[in-house]
C-alpha cells in the first residue's frame, strides 16, 4: 500500500497503525516522488492520497500514476468539503474525510483490496 501525505505526523501515524493491522506500507511525503516511484515500476495494491499537497494535489498525482499504468484502487483523504463529489470526479474509488476512525479506514481498505483481488481474478 502506498500512502502519500505532506503532513509527516499524519503519514507516520497512519502508516504505523496500518502496519499493526498487518498491511505492508510505503510512504511518501512528496506527491512527485510517489508518482516517480509508480512510474519506475512500484505497483502498490492500494493508494491513499491526501488532496492538498504542494506541487501536485492528490487528483493530479493519481492522474499521473494512472497514466503510468497504476490499476490499484485509490482513496482520497482530506478534510475538505464535498469530498465525495471531488473524489468521484477525480477517479478515486473511495474517500476518507479527516478526521476519521481507525476502524473505518481499515474496513474501507480491506473492502477495496478484496474488491480489487476479485476483479483481478475475474480478468484472468
Amino acid at each position: 500500500m502506498l500512502i502519500v501525505d505532506d503532513e509527516l505526523d499524519f503519514l507516520e501515524s497512519v502508516a504505523c497503525l496500518l502496519e499493526i493491522e498487518g498491511f505492508k506500507v510505503s510512504t511518501h511525503d512528496d506527491p512527485r516522488s510517489a508518482v516517480a516511484a509508480v512510474c519506475d515500476g512500484f505497483a502498490p495494491d492500494l493508494v491513499m492520497l491526501d488532496f492538498r499537497m504542494p506541487g501536485l494535489n492528490g487528483a493530479q498525482a493519481l492522474k499521473h500514476m494512472r497514466a503510468c499504468g497504476l490499476k490499484a484502487p485509490a482513496v482520497l483523504v482530506s478534510a475538505m468539503a464535498n469530498l465525495a463529489a471531488e473524489s468521484a470526479a477525480a477517479g478515486f474509488d473511495d474517500a476518507l474525510s479527516k478526521p476519521f476512525a481507525i476502524d473505518e479506514m481499515v474496513n474501507m481498505l480491506r473492502r477495496l483490496l478484496s474488491g480489487a483481488r476479485a476483479s483481478d481474478a475475474g480478468m484472468a
